[in-house]
């Protein structure tokens, strides 16, 4: 089982799979194992995907520090140990803040970043957002899952971590483009996908300052989903602006899982970002 010591001294627990180039993939949640990747649509055709499991998910060990500060950290640890002079970046959703990070630490380390679906939380984005409820209504009106959907995000918002599988089972058809056979297979897959919740409270303990992210240099590319309730259709267009050599572009259709939703086309544009 390949592993490396974080920078807090622990094990931390990667899978390699398909052939070409590395591109290193840090999964979001917050705190989520990165199997849930799966291969990206088919991307590993042509790349080898590292999917790295963030402290205190999957196979890697616990630590006393969960913030994405620390994350970054292991980035670097992570490149150590690899022996490469630089990397390319992949951060899906809360991926994207310890990913960015790293790249404005370490700008000369970075070849290509690629944020996928990125977080808009702990950051707070202003007003120009509706919340989640109000934007899967609008998205997904007149689907017969809808209702029960919205009751139990709005039940999420008070309940306890105990509570959270079951609410999250109910209203996760609204994180995907369509609830279709491949977006249901993906959901309610077997493997530990599911956040770990000292992880999960720890990882947006981190300060955070945008202003930072002008020191980084690689070019990055922002992919989002126009039907991605969880990001939102304000937060990547801040992301973008951000970043000093970013581009954003849309998948059309796609929710906050576009490998699930539209696999061709998730990977061909991963692919043309890191070209």
């Amino acid at each position: 089982m390949p592993h490396f010591t974080s920078a807090a001294g622990t094990p931390l627990h990667y899978e390699l799979h398909g052939r070409g180039p590395l591109l290193v993939c840090q999964p979001g949640g917050p705190a989520r194992p990165a199997s849930y990747l799966d291969r990206l649509g088919g991307l590993d055709e042509e790349r080898t995907l590292l999917l790295l499991d963030p402290r205190g998910t999957g196979a890697s060990a616990p630590a006393d520090d969960y913030g994405f500060a620390a994350l970054a950290d292991d980035l670097e640890a992570l490149r150590l140990h690899l022996g490469v002079e630089d990397l390319d970046l992949l951060g899906h959703s809360a991926g994207a803040l310890p990913t960015a990070l790293y790249a404005a630490r370490h700008p000369g380390r970075v070849r290509r970043l690629v944020l996928l679906t990125p977080t808009r939380r702990p950051i707070p984005f202003g007003d120009g957002e509706p919340d989640r409820p109000t934007l899967a209504g609008r998205l997904f009106d007149g689907e017969p899952w809808l209702d029960d959907a919205l009751a139990a995000m709005k039940a999420a918002d008070t309940a306890s971590d105990e509570e959270i599988p079951a609410l999250t089972r109910r209203f996760i058809p609204v994180f995907y483009g369509r609830w279709d056979a491949a977006a249901r297979a993906h959901a309610f897959h077997p493997r530990d996908s599911a956040s770990v919740p000292e992880a999960a409270r720890g990882f947006g303990a981190s300060p955070f300052d945008p202003a930072i992210l002008a020191a980084v240099t690689a070019p990055v590319t922002v992919l989002a989903g126009d039907r991605d309730v969880s990001t939102g259709l304000a937060a990547p267009a801040v992301w973008t602006d951000w970043l000093p050599k970013a581009r954003l572009e849309w998948l059309p259709g796609c929710g906050h899982f576009p490998w699930v939703d539209d696999p061709p086309r998730t990977a061909r544009a991963i692919r043309t970002a890191l070209a």
